[in-house]
This record gives C-alpha cells, sequence and structure tokens, in this order.
C-alpha cells in the first residue's frame, strides 16, 4: 500500500475493503473546488470502505494511503457475508465504525474552536499513535490539506511547535521530542479522541 494509493473513489462503487496491518490511511472529504480536509485517519485498528457493508458507493468521501505500509484486502461481497455470519468479526467492525464517529463529530468542533498551532499538534499525536512511532513522514503541503488550512499558517504552526522543543522538521520528517508537552499543547480533542480509543480497544491501545 504505497503513499498516496487511492483505496476508495468518491461515488464509485466499492469492489475491495483494505485493511492496514501497517502505515495509515485517511478518509478524506472533497469539495466540488478541489479543496479536502480529513475526516477520519486509521492505523491497524481501522479498514477502508465502510461503504461497501451497506453495499453503498463512498458518497462524496474517498480513501488514501497517507502512510505507506502493507495490508489485506477483502472482496465486499465477502465483507458484507463476513459481517453477518461472523459475530466477533461484527463486534469488532461497530468498534470501528463507533470510532469513526467519534472523530469525526469531535474534528468538526476542533476545526471551528481550536487554533491551528492546537490542531496541528493533535493531528501529529493522533498520526503518530496510528503508526505506532514519535517519527512520521509528512509534508507541509499535505499537513495544510488535512488540516483544512493554509500551507503557510501550517509552517508558521510547525515553526512554533520547533522553536519550544516539541518536533523537530526536516524534509517531509517529522520526530515528536516530547509527547508530554505535546499533549500539553494541543486542544483537548486529543485526549477527548484518545481516551474513547482506549475505552473501545483497551488500555494498550497505541
Amino acid at each position: 500500500m504505497p503513499l498516496g494509493m487511492k483505496l476508495t473513489e468518491p461515488e464509485a462503487p466499492i469492489d475491495f475493503v483494505y485493511f492496514p496491518n501497517g502505515g495509515c490511511i485517511s478518509t478524506v472529504a472533497t469539495t466540488s473546488a478541489g479543496e479536502s480536509v480529513e475526516v477520519f485517519l486509521a492505523g491497524r485498528e481501522g479498514f477502508s470502505g465502510v461503504a461497501a457493508l451497506f453495499d453503498l458507493p463512498e458518497m462524496t468521501h474517498g480513501v488514501v494511503v497517507q502512510v505507506a505500509g502493507r495490508g489485506y484486502r477483502m472482496r465486499a461481497a465477502a465483507f458484507r457475508n463476513a459481517v453477518q455470519s461472523l459475530p466477533r468479526f461484527r463486534n469488532l467492525i461497530h468498534r470501528v465504525l463507533y470510532m469513526r464517529m467519534v472523530l469525526a463529530t469531535q474534528s468538526v468542533l476542533c476545526n471551528r474552536l481550536h487554533e491551528v498551532e492546537q490542531r496541528l499538534a493533535r493531528w501529529l499525536l493522533t498520526l503518530s499513535d496510528r503508526v505506532e512511532s514519535d517519527q512520521v513522514l509528512v509534508t507541509q503541503e499535505y499537513m495544510a490539506e488535512m488540516l483544512g488550512a493554509r500551507r503557510s499558517t501550517v509552517t508558521v504552526a510547525a515553526g512554533a511547535l520547533q522553536d519550544r522543543g516539541l518536533i523537530t522538521y526536516s524534509r517531509g520528517k517529522i520526530t515528536i521530542l516530547d509527547r508530554p508537552r505535546t499533549i500539553a499543547a494541543a486542544c483537548e480533542c486529543y485526549s477527548i479522541v484518545d481516551a474513547a480509543y482506549k475505552r473501545t480497544w483497551g488500555p494498550d491501545t497505541p
């Protein structure tokens, strides 16, 4: 699953559901003008193609590989059959759907009320959790797109976090140096969603 691979396209039939075993995938909402913002971020606890569960297209959302990795795929029809016939699998899928709702609703509040620097710290922490590493490869352009902010604004916010010794950023590589202080710099949305993840998946959830 290479960087930038499109797992589902907006308003297109879903042939496969993808389960990342490493890396990270983003569900992205896009306007007719081509502007986009991330609405859900998943690592190995998630999957692409939620609408396949209901035998529907993905509406206006698409899913793209944000951090390269490997994974598995299942045909959409087989996925629906597995959810219907395997109670334990169905329970896991329901947990993912619940977390999608938690993150999507919290993101609406976050994008409306919080400053870009806080949102950037939250997003970097979330991405770090999903890839299970304090070091991530991501460009400022992509960060701006996912946050729904101008690139220049994200550049200033990333510089502020770096000047405070929370992160280092060079040539598309970001390293979180001080996680507790980065959590303190992030808005409360990170802790709210993180607590929901731990309630849903257990206290050892990354």
